[in-house]
């Protein structure tokens, strides 16, 4: 058995047996109790959020929102809850990362399945999402999400309409009474009223009195290529937020695109997404073409990875290790951008810090000769985006500058 492998089952048991000692000093355990000891003792382990990390295991075992758990703080545990919340912990405490010990990370508003075969999402690649969808449609995500409660009110109005309209047509049929005609009839036209405004809000343009199903645009949304698609966090949030683009994962890793697949059908997107296993391009047809290519590939240069943080270096060393200079795979995939990126296509990648002008030259040298490095929230270069130059996505670059 390799020495790392025994150490972490020696660590393993050490805990174990900590806990269990620990455990019986206390006969009965309340939410509020077991979230202090935990807190105390995540503390004494080193791990950077104590109380959060215990707060979000426990909420896993109860299957509660955090806010629910100051509700519930004088609660008991169940024997069964106990033994669970126990195994997370233990789990947490050799630096296993949150995300795969709960099975899914948070990205945008959607849940995705993680799992030691994958990346773990991070709230840096959501602007990435963002600026996409923002060259695509020209709207923030903010406003794309105030149009979708819209539509979905709208959508409801008019079925609500339509049920009043059809109970109203079988009362009228046999009623005699004028007046209570006239009601019927009067609650009609409130009902498509409202059902109209709604619409209008939405930016529908929807007639009460048509049955008819309004047919959707002719404009084709783009074909997306995400390389090195781990969990399938930026694609499949995409073809969410673009519902007419289509995507392709490429990843070097079987496991990975299983858990995309997975999160694929769960997003409801799986009709519009394909998935190849290959080493960048490899097997990617020669004469395949996308409107844009994005990618969150390897970047920590091989030297550091022993210095991350001891859970992050739990993550899969393949979606971590970017060789000498963390530049091996944007190498690769400036490469194959001339063949694969149609003449008004747009790459677009997320980089590490001071990674940004140093990938911006790999597209240039390529013939994407417009590119920006933008920031994120932290004035951290965090992404790069290119293309060639006059076409309207070099205008929209430009505009990045």
């Amino acid at each position: 058995m390799p020495e790392e492998t025994q150490a972490e089952e020696n660590h393993s048991s050490i805990l174990r047996a900590e806990w269990k000692k620990r455990m019986t000093e206390q006969a009965v355990w309340t939410v509020n109790k077991i979230l202090q000891w935990t807190q105390q003792y995540f503390s004494g382990k080193g791990l950077e959020n104590p109380r959060l990390d215990a707060e979000v295991l426990l909420c896993d075992v109860l299957g509660c929102r955090r806010i629910d758990l100051f509700m519930r703080l004088q609660q008991e545990l169940q024997p069964e809850e106990l033994k669970k919340y126990r195994e997370f912990v233990l789990r947490r405490a050799a630096w296993e990362p949150l995300a795969y010990i709960i099975g899914r990370k948070a990205f945008l508003q959607w849940e995705f399945n993680v799992t030691p075969a994958v990346l773990i999402p991070r709230p840096e690649t959501e602007l990435l999402v963002e600026k996409l969808v923002q060259c695509c449609t020209g709207k923030s995500l903010t406003q794309l999400e105030k149009e979708t409660f819209w539509r979905k009110k709208a959508e409801e109005a008019k079925a609500a309409a339509e049920k009043v309209k059809a109970v109203s047509s079988e009362k009228l049929r046999d009623e005699t009474d004028p007046e209570k005609a006239a009601v019927w009839q009067q609650e009609v036209a409130d009902r498509e009223a409202v059902a109209v405004q709604a619409a209008e809000r939405a930016g529908m343009a929807w007639q009460a009195e048509s049955a008819a199903v309004q047919e959707k645009s002719g404009n084709k949304g783009p074909d997306i290529l995400d390389m090195g698609t781990g969990s399938g966090a930026i694609l499949l949030s995409l073809l969410k937020l673009l519902p007419e683009s289509r995507g392709l994962a490429v990843d070097i890793s079987p496991e990975a695109l299983a858990v995309a697949k997975e999160n694929a059908a769960l997003l409801g997107v799986g009709d519009r997404a394909w998935f190849l296993q290959s080493d960048i391009w490899s097997r990617v047809p020669a004469k395949a073409q996308f409107d844009i290519v994005v990618s969150n590939p390897p970047y920590i240069p091989a030297q550091v990875i022993g210095t991350l943080a001891r859970d992050v270096q739990k993550e899969p060393r393949l979606a971590l290790d970017g060789g000498e200079d963390g530049l091996n795979a944007y190498r690769k995939i400036a490469a194959g951008l001339p063949q694969h990126v149609k003449p008004d296509g747009l790459a677009a990648f997320e980089v590490g810090i001071g990674q940004g002008e140093a990938v911006a030259a790999l597209c240039r040298e390529q013939g994407f000769a417009v590119t920006a490095v933008v920031n994120d929230y932290a004035g951290i270069d965090r992404m790069v985006f290119a293309a060639r130059p006059g076409s309207p996505k070099a205008e929209w670059v430009k505009k990045l500058f």
